[in-house]
């Protein structure tokens, strides 16, 4: 109850922040993102300040919910008796689809893995397939939804796994057969175009998987600063966040040596030019200890992902030049 009571304090101090007179680092925010192709979202969030472009938007998460995952699976370790180094043992049936490096590794016996390397596997690597397995584990997509709620997390959705996602923004429905991805594939390409067409649309609209920038800020707060976890829960999943090797071009590439970044990427595919989803989430950490939440995310854009992930370092090293002169 501690910890729900102070996630809800925090979003309303965090709403109260935002809407006050714009600061030097919102002016240089803004400055940043405006005229960028597309829709851009950005929130930064220390202990007593934030500072937010477009903060209470809805952007699609893409594969930044599976953060929201091994949040949740960190949180059924502490109440429902789950041990990191449970042996489980992953099937050919359990697979995903996309980014999946796991595949490789299932044989016909399975492969036998912890819980703990799982959420690692989903964190570093945006494994699919040990997202899809802890979702299931967990009993669904409604089980994660339920961890957020319980915690009062507010703007940040959590409505589909990765199989049901990425099927229904290419206009199919997801079916077991899919697994095998030459069966996903020749799917894929017996799509119509209008259908195509009109499955990414719905995409871009769709309130489901979303995060507005402000709520994903206080999460990371929240996260980071053991008010959501236990402390032993809350140092291995930053700890596991920190090992994070998708995309080092973005938040990562505009962070110092003496700071840290604790983080978990995202990105859609591209239809007809567009890139749905460009996402990178996490925590700063300064030399001093201070604990900087940042969330930068680029919806709908026909930038090029150079200049998609230069816009990520370009906020990602504004935040540490303000954080050292002024302040957020």
């Amino acid at each position: 109850m501690r910890r729900a009571v102070c996630f809800a304090l925090a979003v309303v101090l965090a709403a109260v922040a935002a809407s006050a007179q714009p600061g030097q680092l919102q002016n240089a925010l803004i400055r940043i993102t405006r005229g960028f192709d597309g829709r851009v979202g950005v929130c930064v969030q220390d202990a007593s300040s934030t500072a937010c472009v477009n903060g209470a938007q809805r952007f699609p998460l893409q594969s930044v919910m599976k953060l929201l995952v091994g949040i949740a699976t960190m949180d059924a370790v502490e109440r429902k008796g789950w041990r990191l180094d449970e042996t489980v043992i992953v099937r050919k049936q359990d697979l995903s689809l996309a980014v999946q490096p796991l595949a490789a590794l299932v044989t016909g016996d399975g492969f036998q893995t912890t819980i703990d390397d799982l959420v690692r596997r989903a964190i570093v690597d945006s494994d699919s397939a040990a997202t899809d397995f802890l979702v299931a584990r967990l009993g669904g997509p409604r089980a994660v939804q339920e961890v957020l709620d319980r915690h009062r997390v507010s703007g940040v959705r959590f409505d589909r796994d990765e199989r049901r996602l990425q099927t229904e923004i290419a206009g199919l429905t997801w079916r077991q057969e899919f697994v095998d991805g030459a069966v996903l594939d020749r799917a894929l390409a017996a799509v119509p175009e209008a259908r195509r067409d009109a499955a990414f649309r719905a995409y871009q609209k769709d309130p489901r998987d979303t995060a507005t920038p402000l709520g994903m800020a206080v999460l990371l707060q929240s996260l980071a600063r053991g008010t959501l976890l236990s402390p032993a829960s809350t140092r291995r999943l930053l700890e596991i966040m920190t090992q994070t090797v998708t995309f080092p071009d973005r938040l990562k590439a505009g962070v110092p040596p003496g700071w840290t970044l604790a983080h978990k990427t995202g990105t859609s595919g591209t239809w007809r030019g567009v890139t749905a989803a460009t996402n990178d989430v996490g925590v700063l950490t300064a030399p001093d200890g201070r604990l900087i939440s940042v969330v930068v995310f680029i919806a709908d854009s026909k930038a090029s992902s150079e200049n998609r992930a230069a816009l990520m370092a370009n906020v990602a090293r504004t935040v540490v030049q303000h954080s050292r002169s002024a302040g957020l």
